[in-house]
């Protein structure tokens, strides 16, 4: 067995030694089987000189040393026909201490998620607080974080400049500063100043105040267009301005006409006159309303214009009817009536009642105190007064007929129920009246219905029997 072993391993050296002879390659073909490829490429990695060569060949070894930034060394062996990791596999950037906080501020990642190198963070302040340095971020670098840290200041607004007339409430006291969000309230001196601007402001974020601060300026009002038959007084010399409190009055150039509006006009605290300036106007009465009464006559007419000594004759329009008033006024100088329009008072034909008949004589108006007598039908109760009476244009009194109650043969069969005194029949019987019922022959009672029952304005309740 043994020899059979050497005879084949014989055989197979000498085949690989004439194939090789034949081919033209020497034994430098066992030393090409035995290198490596090129050498691996290692991200954000350099190979060490020193292990540069042409060719690698089993057991050589490459040494990669990390770029700046990372950490680590990475080794690969050469066995023969490929390269193995001997150490590492890459190269990890390296990492930075936790950033550092700062006063009413905070940090936030720019980018990663975790602080190693190329990681940058950036600073912000808190509500109140303003960066006060020229640069806010910060980037982890191969010796560590570069920057300085950054400072918050606090936000503060600059305080207002003295002005005269002004008064500023809301300053701090020991001139603490303005912070953010305080409010500063502006009022002035005098109640001949109305106050330009805005009358509150306050601190904002960017240390900037809401609004430019006020001004106080004296009250002035202008002069409005004057009618052409008004004359003023008060006005002041040389075109001057027209200041709070300043007063003009009025009174009409020429006879005849009427001054229409206040006498008397002050200029007020909005720079606004208390109320419009008067006209004057012919003077004239204003025609009334005409109530139940009509214009019989006239001087020197019954229709406007109503100018002063102008008279008019009134009448009723209905007769028999009541005048309250003067049947003839006049127009006085300063455009009113002597007497205001007179009225006349009656009523129409008279109101009807339900179920009742008039028994005094009908008309189309009645004058005022006029009665009329009302009498309730066949059955009907009257409640209340008999009459009405026409009073200031309408009818008073209460007039009403109260119906009777009807009880037929149909309604007691219904109930099992009969009238208690005489024979069946159907029974009328007025408001206020009462009828006594009884069971028909056989029969009980079967509710809490009373047997005497009393009519009330029509209604009767009926007790019932089984």
């Amino acid at each position: 067995m043994q020899s059979n072993l050497a005879v084949l391993y014989i055989f197979f050296f000498a085949r690989v030694y004439t194939s090789a002879f034949d081919d033209g390659v020497d034994s430098g073909l066992s030393s090409e089987l035995s290198t490596c490829p090129e050498i691996p490429t290692v991200e954000n990695a350099e190979v060490s000189t020193t292990f540069l060569n042409n060719k690698y060949i089993k057991g050589d070894t490459v040494t990669y040393n990390c770029q700046q930034g990372y950490t680590g060394r990475v080794k690969f062996v050469c066995d023969g026909h490929k390269w193995q990791i001997k150490q590492n596999t890459k190269c990890s950037r390296k990492r930075c201490e936790l950033p550092e906080d700062i006063p009413n501020g905070r940090f936030f990642l720019v980018n990663g998620t975790e602080f190693v190198y190329g990681t940058t963070i950036k600073y912000t302040c808190n509500t109140g607080y303003r960066m006060g340095s020229r640069v806010d971020n910060r980037t982890c670098l191969a010796g560590g974080w570069n920057n300085h840290l950054p400072v918050c200041e606090e936000i503060a607004c600059s305080p207002p400049v003295a002005k005269d007339n002004i008064i500023v409430d809301g300053l701090p006291d020991y001139d603490n500063p303005l912070r953010h969000g305080h409010q500063l309230q502006f009022t002035c001196q005098s109640t001949g100043l109305k106050l330009v601007g805005p009358k509150e402001v306050i601190c904002g974020e960017n240390g900037e105040w809401s609004n430019p601060f006020p001004t106080c300026e004296e009250i002035v009002c202008e002069l409005n267009e004057i009618n052409g038959n008004v004359a003023v007084a008060g006005l002041p010399q040389n075109n001057a301005s027209i200041k709070y409190g300043h007063k003009l009055q009025f009174y009409c150039s020429q006879q005849g006409m009427l001054l229409r509006g206040n006498k008397e006009v002050t200029c007020s605290n909005e720079g606004q006159w208390s109320s419009p300036f008067p006209i004057c106007e012919e003077v004239t009465c204003k025609e009334g309303e005409l109530k139940n009464v009509k214009i019989v006559y006239g001087s020197p007419g019954v229709s406007p214009p109503f100018k002063p000594r102008h008279s008019l004759n009134f009448a009723c329009t209905n007769p028999g009817w009541t005048m309250t008033g003067q049947s003839s006024i006049t127009c006085r100088e300063d455009g009113t009536w002597s007497s205001p329009y007179p009225i006349c008072s009656g009523c129409g034909p008279a109101p009807h009642v339900e179920f009742a008949d008039l028994i005094t004589l009908q008309k189309s108006y009645y004058g005022y105190g006029e009665i009329v007598q009302y009498r309730c039908q066949l059955y009907y109760t009257i409640n209340g007064q008999t009459f009405k009476t026409c009073a200031q244009g309408t009818w008073n009194g209460y007039v009403k007929c109260l119906k009777p109650c009807i009880v037929t043969i149909e309604d007691m069969d219904a109930k099992n129920i009969k009238q208690y005194y005489g024979p069946k029949r159907k029974m009328y019987s007025v408001h206020g009246d009462q009828i006594s019922f009884t069971c028909q022959y056989g029969k009980r009672p079967v509710n809490d219905v009373a047997f005497r029952q009393q009519c009330r304005d029509g209604e009767m309740s009926l007790p019932r029997c089984m």
